[in-house]
């Protein structure tokens, strides 16, 4: 009987281990950029400075083209090294921009847009002011 209660203890313990790491998981990829995770395309550009010029070029682009972005589920992430980090217009968690940026392998000095598919992977990428025809 004794013996029996300590496998079910094992039992037990090994099933909270496994489900908390679930719970941390899901955790870490719900901040940022997991909570469009199969709703919306994020474009996430990121810029050393809030004032570059491709960054400025960017943004009129895509203002210019709000229907079309809008039409493909699309959310704009900003992350500018020199200035605020914003996904969809909200304040980015501290050390987000950071993690997004090794994510994607984009260097605090350079511009770089990435589109990330509902599914959270990588689908397109430019060092230069993004063709919107292609991205959509």
């Amino acid at each position: 009987m004794a013996r029996q209660r300590g496998v079910v203890r094992l039992a037990f313990i090994a099933t909270l281990v496994v489900v908390s790491a679930g719970l941390c998981s899901a955790t870490a990829w719900a901040k940022g950029l997991g909570d469009y995770l199969w709703e919306r395309r994020p474009l996430v550009v990121f810029s050393p400075v809030g004032n570059d010029p491709r960054l400025t070029e960017t943004l009129r682009e895509i203002d210019d083209s709000q229907c079309a972005f809008a039409d493909r589920d699309m959310v704009l992430a900003l992350v500018v090294a020199g200035g605020s980090s914003t996904p969809d217009g909200a304040a980015m968690a501290p050390g987000e921009s950071d993690r997004l940026r090794q994510r994607y392998r984009a260097a605090p000095d350079a511009f770089t847009v990435v589109l990330v598919g509902k599914d959270g992977g990588e689908k397109w990428r430019t060092d230069g002011v993004p063709d919107l025809e292609v991205v959509y």
